[in-house]
């Protein structure tokens, strides 16, 4: 038995020619209230965000405000196509920017959606919105994830990210894994390029298909066309989490300083200067310089405003 709201949402896709495939049908009835979208390279993340946003964006009852969010503003420009054309159809488009940096979309109802680019983060800095698409998703930065955490709290707005694996280590992979199993109000999906009939029709044997993967590495073919991290094994610290355990934190003046070195001496040379507050490890700074020799790491370590606290010291020989 179907909801009025599941009623609703399926009349709309029928109005703008939309029908969820197999693969996309579980990530667009996602009652969660984050959702993060691993695609294999054209899997079709951008349409699916942009179908996504349109399944809530009558939700408010009164006018809403809806981001799209990326590390660029290009990056924004499927999403938003897409949401014209798609509003075109429906009847409720009042007006649209031409262009994307930034762009705006307004509804006949006063519901707007605009486009934020994380080069620009005074622009993340606005009034709360009710939703946020992150577009290629992966590639923004950890800070720029922080910021939207901020922004969309008041509201208690959702977020849905999706994008494609640059690489299996950063907070994007991470992410994925630790919402892999929907605990609380947050999921991950995959999204596999060969979920996209359009592009292959023999699905995830098709002839092209097969062949990539006969061409390229196990760790190339889950990443970016299965949608699935592959991390390297023996991660000393598995547990961690982007989200959990990177964050701002300030030097703390007074507080006994330590600082853990690894020389190095082939090459780079890394010191981190950690305080150790309520027996939580802060890192608050790093010192990463190549091709230094000891005196200058010492003299540019001595230039810090924490040196005159530093009490202990650990070396990685």
């Amino acid at each position: 038995m179907t909801t009025k709201k599941e009623d609703v949402v399926k009349a709309l896709y029928k109005m703008v020619d939309f029908k969820p495939t197999e693969a996309q049908t579980p990530i667009l009835d996602s009652k969660k209230r984050y959702i993060l979208v691993a695609g294999g390279e054209q899997a079709g993340k951008s349409m699916i965000a942009s179908k996504y946003l349109l399944s809530r964006v009558f939700e408010t009852e009164t006018p809403g405000l809806y981001w799209l969010v990326a590390a660029d503003y290009e990056r924004t420009r499927a999403e938003y196509e897409y949401l014209v054309d798609d509003f075109e159809k429906l009847g409720v488009l009042k007006k649209a920017s031409k262009r994307v940096d930034p762009g705006t979309i307004e509804l006949v109802d006063g519901t707007k959606i605009q486009t934020k680019s994380a080069k620009d983060p005074r622009t993340l800095a606005m009034r709360a919105p009710n939703g946020i698409i992150g577009c290629e998703a992966s590639q923004l930065d950890l800070e720029t994830f922080h910021r939207l955490l901020g922004r969309y709290a008041p509201r208690k707005a959702w977020m849905f990210l999706g994008g494609t694996f640059e690489g299996s280590l950063g907070w994007y992979p991470q992410m994925f894994q630790t919402w892999q199993y929907g605990e609380d109000d947050s999921q991950s999906y995959s999204l596999p390029s060969y979920t996209n009939k359009h592009l292959y029709p023999g699905g995830e044997n098709d002839e092209q298909i097969i062949k990539l993967q006969r061409m390229t590495s196990d760790d190339f073919f889950k990443e970016r066309i299965q949608g699935i991290p592959s991390p390297p094994q023996g991660l000393v610290f598995p547990e961690f989490r982007p989200d959990t355990h990177v964050q701002e934190v300030d030097y703390i003046p007074g507080e006994p300083v330590h600082i853990w070195m690894d020389p190095g001496y082939a090459g780079a040379y890394a010191v981190c200067a950690v305080q150790i507050i309520n027996d939580k490890v802060i890192v608050f700074d790093e010192i990463y310089e190549q091709n230094l020799i000891i005196e200058e790491i010492i003299d540019i370590a001595m230039q810090r405003n924490w040196w005159s606290d530093v009490q202990f010291g650990v070396i990685d020989v």
